[in-house]
């Protein structure tokens, strides 16, 4: 299996189910959104959404290959998050998930736990935020 980082399309984006207000954010001037090809095939995402000042969010789209290659993805992550705040130009990177996802993801890619958000995500889910200062 041949794997490859690019940047992200809407192209890349239309082989997954995700809102399109979502789409825009992921997309949005200043942001950074990269995908990783399988064989030539969008597997897995992530990216940072620019929230000015020199901040973003990070994201990153879980697939069922990401779930069967996490160590593949992990690779792609650990890479592409230092990078992404180099390029971005962005000092403060935070993230949130739910309590359903492993926290030791962000802690191998220098994330610190800042706090829990109840009633934070989508859904009305609590969940973690967690930030990496560059």
């Amino acid at each position: 299996m041949e794997c490859k980082v690019v940047p992200l399309t809407q192209e890349h984006l239309a082989s997954w189910d995700i809102p399109t207000e979502v789409k825009r954010a992921y997309m949005s001037p200043g942001s950074l959104a990269y995908c990783l090809l399988a064989d030539g095939e969008p597997v897995f995402a992530g990216g940072v959404v620019n929230l000015h000042w020199s901040r973003g969010e990070a994201w990153m789209l879980p697939t069922e290959w990401f779930h069967n290659h996490v160590r593949t993805c992990f690779r792609f992550i650990k890479q592409m998050v230092p990078e992404m705040a180099k390029v971005g130009q962005f000092k403060r990177l935070q993230a949130t998930c739910s309590i359903m996802i492993s926290t030791n993801l962000f802690r191998h890619l220098g994330f610190e736990y800042e706090g829990t958000l109840k009633q934070f995500g989508p859904n009305g889910e609590t969940c973690h935020m967690y930030a990496r200062i560059f």
